[in-house]
């Protein structure tokens, strides 16, 4: 067993629990970087989902009609949507509410028929959502435009349109319309692509959002912030914004922008209370020196599709990249302090080309902390299955006070509430449940809380990291033979087959290894 004490971890922890002030995700960071900045000419953008330490997250590959047409979906919170035609099969990842927790969700409590928090994923048409990254909205404008009790909640946005969306300008139409009648629960940004194009959707009130069409120029971070800056709202074909993005800022008194040039700063106008904090000041420098700012300003971060001479221009940004990106940019991005966290539930790498295929989007996935492990790839539009470790519903990992004779644990901080009602810290153990080798997600929240907080030597250290390396490597080889296989298919029965084995054989492969690498230092 191993057992986590010291002030480090007991002070980490409880700062981690005192920022979460919901469960919904609170310190995701996303990316974006066009085709025309990448090595290999594809799209890539990306997500990391974070809740909490020790929070089971599954993945699957979702069969068709799991939904049918006609069929009224019931929400965690309240947010009901009638399907209008029988469900496509997609790609996803969700937390647990199978028979290891008695059916109940994670989210709501609930044991209604539902998919809870689906986060991510790819649906046999080739749209890509890669839902969710949690935003706020400064004070006076959530008075003036309040989340919606009955709105779409932004983990409930993934399962309506995969299963209901064919392109990504349908699947930008059909949000928006949901943001126009039931409004939302809560504030996003929300990444919607295919081979075609990528959108990028902000809603930071209750009814009032911006979409805009990203383009192979761009590039940007998004730490739980707001990063749409200014735009001219004009420029019709890039931008599509709420009726009364405008009015709301100017009830609130926060509106900046030029009503006769139809613009708007809508950072400034929706969140103008917000700052850079470590993570985008980790992010701008991992950029490129050129970029490092201890006290970014908006200006730093934000995209526009206004020049200083007032012209619509291509939606850009003031970041610049010092080399052509590839994925493995991308996942060492995850590894920048703050961002490669033990909060880290998964994260999902997508590249898409415009080559129009079943090959066309690629998807690196990872469940627990994106820097201590591995991203394993897949074509999701050929992913029929995926690796039994990844969709293990087990018991939840249980907090106690007092140190357990056995089993696999960590010293950690929680906020209970005392007699009196008030929340106090508590100290005591997060005790894993007792299959945790059984389950891709609860290995590696094993390995990654004896990596940070446990008595690991320098030396232990260096190995993980480089068996890590060095099972990432072989992924990126795993891909390479994917290519290969599944060009060579003869049918795309025999691709799907082929992507399929190779996937969950190389997550097993690195489920395995992990497995050794806790049992070789607890």
């Amino acid at each position: 067993m191993f057992h986590f004490s010291g002030k480090k971890v007991l002070a980490t922890a409880l700062a981690s629990l005192m920022c979460m002030a919901s469960v919904g995700a609170s310190a995701c960071t996303a990316v974006y970087v066009g085709a025309d900045l990448t090595a290999d000419g594809t799209t890539m953008f990306a997500r990391s989902e974070d809740i909490a330490n020790s929070y089971n997250k599954m993945y699957f590959a979702i069969p068709a009609g799991v939904h049918k047409a006609g069929e009224v979906y019931n929400g965690c919170y309240g947010f009901t949507y009638t399907f209008t035609k029988d469900s496509y099969s997609y790609t996803a990842f969700q937390d647990d509410n199978g028979a290891g927790v008695d059916n109940v969700c994670p989210d709501c409590g609930g044991t209604h028929a539902h998919t809870p928090y689906q986060a991510a994923g790819t649906n046999e048409m080739g749209l890509t959502v890669t839902a969710t990254e949690t935003i706020g909205c400064s004070d006076v404008i959530a008075e003036a435009d309040p989340y919606q009790d009955a709105g779409i909640e932004e983990a409930e946005i993934p399962t309506v349109l995969l299963s209901e969306a064919a392109t990504a300008k349908e699947a930008v139409e059909l949000l928006l319309s949901i943001y126009d009648n039931a409004g939302c629960a809560g504030g996003s940004g929300i990444f919607i692509a295919d081979d075609k194009e990528t959108w990028y959707v902000e809603n930071a009130s209750g009814t009032q959002y911006v979409a805009v069409k990203l383009n192979g120029s761009l590039v940007f971070a998004q730490p739980n912030m707001s990063v749409i800056g200014l735009i001219d709202m004009d420029d019709t074909d890039n931008v599509i914004v709420s009726k009364d993005l405008v009015a709301v800022a100017e009830k609130a008194g926060t509106y900046v922008g030029d009503k006769e040039a139809n613009t708007i700063d809508y950072v400034a106008s929706y969140n103008s209370t917000q700052t850079a904090g470590s993570r985008m000041v980790n992010a701008l420098a991992y950029f490129g020196e050129a970029n490092a700012k201890e006290e970014p300003a908006a200006q730093d971060y934000t995209i526009s599709n206004v020049n200083e001479a007032g012209e619509i221009v291509p939606f850009y940004s003031n970041i610049t990249l010092d080399h052509a990106w590839t994925v493995a940019d991308v996942v060492g991005y995850y590894h920048i302090a703050g961002i490669g966290s033990t909060r880290n539930l998964e994260t999902h790498i997508f590249q898409i080309s415009a080559e129009d295929s079943v090959t066309d989007t690629v998807e690196w996935v990872s469940l627990d902390d994106a820097a201590i492990n591995v991203f394993v790839p897949y074509y999701p539009m050929l992913t029929t299955d995926t690796y039994a470790g990844y969709q293990l519903s087990t018991a939840e990992a249980t907090f106690v006070t007092e140190a357990p004779e056995e089993g696999l644990y960590y010293a950690t901080t929680v906020n209970k509430r005392n007699e009196a009602g008030e929340r106090v810290p508590v100290e005591g153990f997060k005790v894993l449940p007792d299959n945790w080798a059984d389950s891709y997600y609860w290995t590696f929240d094993a390995l990654s809380n004896l990596y940070e907080y446990g008595s690991l030597t320098d030396e232990q250290k260096a190995d993980v990291d480089a068996q890590l390396a060095q099972l990432q490597e072989e992924c990126y080889t795993v891909f390479e033979q994917m290519k290969t296989e599944v060009a060579s298919a003869d049918s795309t029965e025999a691709a799907a087959a082929a992507a399929t084995k190779l996937s969950m054989d190389a997550a097993q492969k690195v489920h395995e290894a992990a497995v050794q690498l806790v049992n070789s230092v607890k």
